[in-house]
């Protein structure tokens, strides 16, 4: 039941319900304690800063089946610079729900009592593991400390004006948060996740923020007149002008120091609007950083964007490539070993490329932290082009620090042009970037899908020319040497002793002279006109060679068909190991020969008087399948896909060159 009490400053009437311990007062902004009987004055709020919130003290909405009423604020300030509020939800069953806000997002808490001894602050690294024992792990996202600012309403714990409160956040998988505050001892726990305001279904206080249109200010260095395009979340704003950093704090331009900035050579300006991914984004901030590595500087540019729904995206810009970041929680990253060269987050495979210090150089434009000329963060980058991971670590000023991981998606030049409808090309982008998609994958896949055509194509012709090519035997025989070569076998030793022929043939030399060695066949029909012709040579030759001068001579014209087929095989013992060389065969392939009757005519050859072994077989087929187009058609198939393999192979060498987690012979 709502309790009321007076206001001890200026006695106006003040709601506490069960669990509120503190009230600030509506009208004369007094903090409140509650006490057994008169509320005690703790002393008065600051006024509110405009954060563009929807929400509003009164709201109701729903949360697991129970009501709520949103009952307090409190504004909390960053080390970083800037402010984000933390709702009170008071449930219709006594609880109470704390909903952070904080750059557009949403976090519901609700306290827990842990089941063991929850780590002590110094104990957390932001980026490592918080280990809550049966609460499982948890990724630390940051381990800071928080001044309060201001309030509005009830609010359920006891608030010190202008106090530090030491936290750390605590990011896990599907949206999962945690803190763990460090105000008390033990430390209170608050477990919940990222909620859209849309499941909690609030009315009757949600409010439309009003649209904050861009703000005019003037330098109060130069007096030249700066643009804000955020003034209500703008921490920081750097004057192109003078180059001035100014602070922005409660919506007032106050002078910090003169920067010594470097040459501005971007090519998004300071307040240009675009359409990048179907989402309207203005431009209004630019960075300048770079790393340094082996003593050499790698700068870039950083555009900081504002969408439509008053969020922000980076979009960088280096050497000519471009990428879009967005955030990514820390609970969706494992923790990252130092050294550890592969990452499964995301549902991706990530590979460590590089690890560099990143330093600002350059402020130009205004941004939602307090941003310094000199600032530095460890950076870490895994990629799966045509995207990068990197992991951002930074430390804070009095002790603690953040860690914060962005997702980037390479962009083509060209689609940043159309966007921001800038004059001119692009330039060209300058040698490889860390994710740049691989040009020739797109290529390679076109060939692949080639290949298989091709593969297909040729498949099917080889298999009508397999049914096609019968491989019919038109001719056989086993020719004896000697006796063709009239040499009588038992005297085959002595000198000139050959078999005399019976009835020498008419221009046939004498009996006792050389005889050349001839071999006519009988006629040969060949019926099919367009298939190719094999003749095949089986001699089992032994440190020796034959030869035969062949010729299919047709019966009808005359005309022949010469050829020549060999058999050679050598073989020995040289220093000791083993050689050989040539074969025992040949086979020789004819072109198609019109259909008709021919006859072979064979004119053996042989090193010495004597043949180097009895018999040879012959043999004349048609319609062979020569295997060895086929294959040349496969090979030229493949010639195409080898080029684009080693395209691509090329630029992944490349790329991986210039990491600092693979050997110079590149790949990946």
């Amino acid at each position: 039941m709502t309790s009321l009490a007076s206001c001890p400053s200026c006695g106006a009437a003040l709601n506490f319900r069960p669990g509120t311990m503190v009230a600030v007062c509506p009208y004369c902004k007094a903090l409140a304690a509650r006490r057994d009987r008169d509320p005690e004055l703790l002393g008065k709020v600051a006024d509110l800063v405009d954060t563009g919130s929807p929400l509003g003290l009164g709201a109701s909405g729903t949360h697991a089946g129970r009501a709520f009423t949103l009952a307090g604020r409190v504004q909390l300030k960053h080390p970083l610079g800037g402010v984000w509020d933390e709702w009170y939800l008071a449930l219709d069953d006594g609880r109470w729900g704390w909903l952070a806000e904080a750059q557009g997002r949403f976090y519901l808490t609700f306290t827990q009592k842990p089941h063991g001894t929850l780590p002590p602050a110094d104990a957390l690294q932001p980026g490592g593991q918080a280990d809550l024992g049966p609460d499982g792990l948890w990724t630390v996202g940051e381990v800071s400390q928080a001044t309060f600012h201001s309030a509005e309403g009830e609010i359920p714990w006891a608030v010190d004006p202008g106090a530090t409160y030491r936290f750390a956040d605590l990011s896990g998988r599907n949206g999962a948060f945690a803190t763990l505050d460090y105000s008390e001892e033990p430390p209170q726990f608050f477990l919940g996740r990222e909620t859209p305001l849309a499941e909690l279904g609030i009315r009757g206080g949600l409010r439309k923020p009003a649209k904050v249109g861009v703000q005019s200010l003037g330098c109060p260095h130069c007096g030249g007149t700066l643009a804000l395009y955020a003034p209500d979340q703008t921490q920081r704003v750097g004057c192109p002008s003078c180059g001035s950093l100014l602070s922005a704090a409660d919506g007032k331009l106050a002078f910090l120091k003169s920067l010594k900035q470097p040459r501005q050579d971007v090519v998004i300006p300071l307040g240009a609007e675009g359409n990048l991914q179907g989402e309207r984004v203005t431009c209004i901030g630019q960075l300048r950083r770079s790393c340094s590595i082996d003593d050499t500087d790698y700068p870039w540019n950083e555009y900081l964007l504002l969408d439509s729904q008053h969020g922000f995206r980076w979009l960088v810009q280096s050497d000519g490539h471009w990428s879009l970041a967005r955030a990514v929680a820390p609970g969706e990253v494992p923790a990252v070993r130092d050294g550890q060269k592969n990452l499964s987050a995301l549902g991706v495979s990530w590979r460590r490329f590089q690890d560099v210090t990143a330093v600002v150089e350059g402020v130009w434009g205004e941004f939602y932290w307090a941003v310094e000329q000199g600032e530095r963060v460890e950076v870490a980058e895994f990629v799966a082009p045509p995207r990068s991971l990197s992991c951002e670590r930074q430390a804070h000023k009095g002790g603690g620090g953040e860690v914060n991981w962005s997702l980037s998606t390479y962009l083509e030049p060209e689609a940043v042009w159309s966007a921001f409808k800038l004059e001119g090309a692009p330039p060209a982008p300058q040698g490889i970037a860390s994710f740049q998609p691989n040009p020739h994958k797109a290529t390679l896949a076109k060939g692949v899908l080639w290949l298989v055509g091709a593969l297909g194509l040729l498949l099917a012709l080889v298999l009508a020319e397999s049914m096609t090519h019968r491989n019919i035997e038109l001719f056989h025989q086993r020719l004896d040497l000697f006796e063709l070569a009239r040499i009588d076998p038992a005297s085959a030793a002595a000198p000139d002793r050959r078999i005399p022929a019976k009835r020498p043939a008419p221009g046939a030399q004498p009996a006792g002279e050389p005889q050349e060695p001839v071999y006519f066949s009988g006629p040969i029909e060949i019926k099919n006109g367009f298939q190719n012709l094999a003749f095949t040579l089986e001699a089992p030759v032994n440190n020796a060679w034959i030869s035969l001068e062949g010729a299919l001579v047709s019966e009808t014209t005359g005309v022949a068909e010469l050829f020549l087929v060999e058999s050679s095989f050598y073989h020995g013992v040289d220093g000791g190991e083993s050689w050989a060389e040539g074969a025992q065969g040949e086979t020789v392939y004819l072109s198609a020969v019109p259909a008709g009757t021919y006859v072979l005519r064979l004119v053996p050859t042989w090193d010495g008087r004597v043949p180097p072994v009895r018999a040879i077989d012959v043999r004349l087929r048609q319609g062979v399948l020569r295997w060895l187009y086929p294959g040349l058609a496969l090979l030229a198939t493949l010639i195409v896909p080898l080029l684009l393999v080693l395209r691509m192979t090329s630029f992944e060498t490349w790329r991986w060159q210039e990491s600092m987690y693979t050997s110079k012979t590149g790949g990946g």
